[in-house]
């Protein structure tokens, strides 16, 4: 059946990667957690102050001998602020999915909203000691706002 039979209203339109106010973008972040460490974090790319953040695709690089969980990722003042409360295995390799942001600077957050914050690195947090050092690929999929 045709899906505008089933919904008449529906209309589909191409995302536009800059509108002027809203411009689709994505980062990159490589988080190292050392051994006996629960935090890694990354300064490169310092995420700009107006990034609203959608969707969080997570790729194991280099997988923790011990079973431990990722559990956080945000921005250094507020490591949770994407995404909070994962239960994802980074104990062996490979891509891990698409995670959508449930943090207070995400928005997916119901509560809060979207909050724009300013400049910062990106950090994670895994649920106990991953016993080797463990790398963590983030590519953070938003939008920049020129609304503030």
């Amino acid at each position: 059946m045709r899906s505008d039979v089933l919904n008449s209203n529906s209309k589909s339109y191409a995302l536009s990667n800059d509108d002027g106010v809203f411009k689709y973008t994505s980062y990159r972040a490589t988080i190292t957690v050392a051994d006996g460490a629960t935090t890694g974090k990354e300064s490169a790319i310092a995420m700009p102050d107006n990034f609203v953040p959608i969707a969080v695709a997570l790729t194991v690089v280099t997988a923790s001998t011990n079973a431990v969980n990722f559990q956080d990722v945000g921005s250094d003042a507020n490591p949770d602020g994407y995404v909070d409360g994962a239960a994802i295995a980074v104990n062996s390799a490979g891509f891990k999915g698409v995670i959508p942001c449930n943090g207070e600077l995400g928005v997916g957050n119901p509560t809060a909203g979207a909050v724009i914050g300013s400049p910062d690195e990106v950090e994670c947090t895994i649920s106990g000691d991953p016993g080797s050092d463990t790398v963590l690929q983030f590519d953070i999929i938003g939008f920049e706002c020129t609304l503030n």
